[in-house]
């Protein structure tokens, strides 16, 4: 039987991976919104050549600009399904399911993370670290809990 302070754990842990997926919804709408000022601030290193697709190849500035409003759908769909597990979590304290989120927001994060780093935009790569740490330290409250062997569903 799970004493009382591991409970307020999961839910701990739970509500903060929670609000880590209002944040990925947050995020994928500044991605929505504010795709142009994250293209400006991506090709700000090599401005002359966001002015040459811009001006000389529209085709290839809609492409850029479709790929990155799909990177903010994409965000937006994970960001749903953190919200879903962690409410779950809450109400059910379930190991399936703080597995498939726990998987999913390993790959997930440090990956948006690799993108922006890659793109070498500060500002959406802060962004993602800051989406990276409190996911993790919202699976790292309860993990005592779920790797026990003699697990004990609630």
């Amino acid at each position: 039987m799970p004493t009382l302070k591991t409970l307020e754990n999961i839910k701990r842990g739970a509500k903060l991976t929670l609000f880590n997926g209002i944040y990925a919804v947050l995020l994928a709408i500044f991605y929505l919104f504010f795709s142009t000022f994250i293209l400006k601030t991506n090709f700000k290193a090599i401005d002359i050549v966001w002015q040459v697709f811009s001006k000389y190849n529209p085709q290839i500035n809609t492409l850029i600009l479709r790929l990155l409003l799909l990177k903010g759908i994409f965000i937006l769909a994970i960001g749903i399904f953190i919200i879903y597990f962690s409410s779950y979590i809450i109400k059910k304290k379930d190991k399936a399911s703080w597995i498939t989120l726990f998987i999913v927001g390993l790959i997930f994060w440090p990956s948006l993370l690799t993108f922006e780093l890659l793109d070498k935009n500060l500002y959406t790569a802060g962004a993602a670290f800051l989406g990276w740490l409190t996911f993790i330290i919202g699976m790292l409250i309860p993990i005592r809990y779920y790797t026990q062997r003699e697990y004990e569903e609630y």
